[in-house]
């Protein structure tokens, strides 16, 4: 059930920056049981309850947010035709991040719901895929050299803003770089707290009396209780970015920022049909 957070986590951010967001969204419906089947194997009963979940979720998410990423990209649009200041880039993402955070409200009644109605073996199913993926990315990130790793973060943030803007210049490459070099090594303490929150999530879906509130619980708290180092070195590597956003931003030719103004178009277009087509 927590893979369906993370799915709709992941999906608000595809819809909010791939070209083709109606094919995305249509395909929600689907999606999202696919991805529950990948940590746990759901009954047919299991299966339809999770697709009426999914549809109400849906439907709010079409009534309710969609009409809210329209506005987020007016603002965005209106930014970058001006000069852009660190505070502008960190307003963008606090806005995302706001809408994350209500999605997970509206998702965890339906996780839980889920959650009640698997069985003790299907529970262990869940669980031991969750560590299974754990060791996974251990392995995957912490087996990286510290040159792969800011090789690796240059290569997202280049890849992310070209999507938007285009072939990027030797200069603007040259900042990206600066910025990937700059950032303080997270991979570790990531995992760390990963690992610490799988540990919560194991011991909640032993399901002992009031687990379902304590869950609810478990999310609202879950930034305010994560380490204070955690915090500093994402604070720390968030203002980086940040900054070379920003940077990069300002330093776009007249065909950069058409194209980007035009990406930008085309993804509010996309919410408009979207939202038509639901009512």
């Amino acid at each position: 059930m927590f893979k369906i957070r993370k799915l709709i986590l992941i999906i608000l951010l595809v819809l909010s920056t791939a070209c083709s967001n109606k094919f995305f969204y249509s395909q929600l419906d689907w999606l999202i049981p696919w991805y529950v089947d990948d940590y746990v194997d759901l009954t047919f009963v299991q299966k339809e309850n999770l697709d009426e979940q999914v549809e109400m979720l849906l439907q709010w998410h079409r009534g309710e947010e969609l009409s809210r990423y329209i506005e987020i990209l007016n603002h965005i649009e209106k930014d970058v035709t001006e000069d852009v200041t660190v505070e502008t880039v960190k307003t963008w993402f606090d806005v995302v991040l706001f809408s994350a955070k209500r999605i997970e409200t509206n998702i965890l009644p339906s996780a839980i719901a889920l959650g009640e109605k698997l069985t003790e073996e299907q529970m262990a199913e869940f669980v031991k895929n969750l560590w299974e993926r754990q060791a996974e990315l251990e392995d995957e990130y912490l087996s990286r050299s510290n040159e792969e790793y800011i090789e690796d973060n240059f290569e997202n943030l280049a890849d992310n803003l070209g999507k938007y803007v285009g072939r990027l210049s030797d200069t603007q490459k040259e900042r990206l770089n600066k910025a990937a070099s700059s950032l303080q090594r997270f991979d570790h303490v990531w995992l760390e707290d990963r690992r610490a929150w799988l540990e919560k999530v194991e011991d909640l879906m032993k399901r002992e009396q009031g687990w379902q509130q304590a869950t609810i619980d478990a999310f609202v708290l879950r930034g305010e209780q994560q380490p204070k180092r955690f915090k500093q070195y994402l604070s720390y590597n968030t203002n980086i970015i940040n900054e070379a956003i920003a940077d990069v931003i300002n330093q776009l030719s007249d065909k950069q920022r058409g194209k980007l103004l035009n990406e930008i178009a085309d993804i509010r277009n996309d919410f408009r049909v979207i939202i038509a087509s639901a009512k």
